[in-house]
């Protein structure tokens, strides 16, 4: 490749992204794919699931995920601001607003797994 940009040096930088604390990820497998989250940690104890996840509704951080990086899609790092909230221990209200910030950047509002309400009662 003369010129242009090699994809695989850009996966691989992405694969590396998915890893950071702070990133914003969406889920790719399981009961919670569509849903986007924080990488809020690393286990290296755990080398099937290493990374740690958050998203303050579903999971929320005393009830943190383990997951896959291969499971995960890369949405990318969130301002400085956040990045140091999420690092400080960030609570469910504050997790759960960043990464519905971050959903509403990428145009996914709404997850399509998510049942509709209903107004019957």
């Amino acid at each position: 490749m003369s010129g242009g940009k090699d994809p695989l040096k850009h996966m691989d930088k992405t694969k590396e992204d998915v890893r950071l604390p702070g990133a914003i990820v969406r889920s790719r497998q399981g009961r919670d794919r569509f849903r986007t989250f924080a990488v809020i940690g690393l286990d290296p104890d755990n080398p099937t699931a290493p990374l740690i996840i958050a998203d303050g509704r579903l999971h929320p951080a005393k009830q943190r995920k383990h997951k896959n990086p291969a499971h995960l899609e890369f949405l990318g790092m969130p301002v400085e601001t956040d990045r140091k909230r999420l690092a400080d221990g960030a609570g469910d209200g504050e997790i759960a607003e960043i990464c519905l910030r971050y959903e509403k950047l990428l145009g996914n509002e709404k997850n399509p797994l998510d049942k509709e309400p209903s107004n019957d009662l």
